[in-house]
Formats: C-alpha cells, structure tokens, sequence
C-alpha cells in the first residue's frame, strides 16, 4: 500500500527536522573547530565557507538565531567574531 498524502508529508517533515539537527550539528563542529585552531570566533561569513550543508550567510545566521534560542551559544548579530560556545556541544547521532 502506498503512502497517503498525510503519512508522506510527515515524511518529508521529519526528514527536513532531522535535516536541519544535522546542519546545526555540523555548525556547531566548525564552529568548535575554528576556536580550537584560531583562538578566536568565526565570522558569519567565514561559517558559510566551512560548512558543506549551507553557504548563505543569511541561512548561517538563522541557524544561529535558532542555537542561540536553544541556549547552545551566544552572540551580538553585529558584532563580528562575538560567537560564544555555552554548553558542552550534543553528541552526534
């Protein structure tokens, strides 16, 4: 029996939730990441190059609108480099 259309977009929801998970995941990697080599914090457009999932600045920052609201990091939207890591970063999957 085939899918209905119900049961397929909550398919679709629940992948593009997990896909999103994975894409923050791998934002918070970089961004762990370029603090350890750099000792500073990365620039939004510095982010947009290293993460292979997203290349617009303007998707980074929603990503880290939404991290910051998770209580995961903390940053000033016009500060550049004002990033800061708050909690241990969530184990991968």
């Amino acid at each position: 029996m085939y899918p209905g259309k119900k049961e397929l977009l909550s398919l679709q929801i629940r992948t593009l939730q997990m896909r999103m998970e994975d894409t923050e995941q791998e934002l918070l990697q970089q961004i762990e990441k370029y603090m350890k080599k750099f000792h500073k914090a990365p620039t939004i457009r510095e982010l947009s190059r290293l993460c292979t999932s997203v290349s617009s600045t303007s998707t980074i920052k929603a990503y880290l609108d939404r991290l910051k609201e998770k209580g995961v990091l903390h940053y000033e939207p016009r500060t550049p480099r004002s990033i800061t890591l708050k909690k241990e970063l969530p184990q991968a999957k």
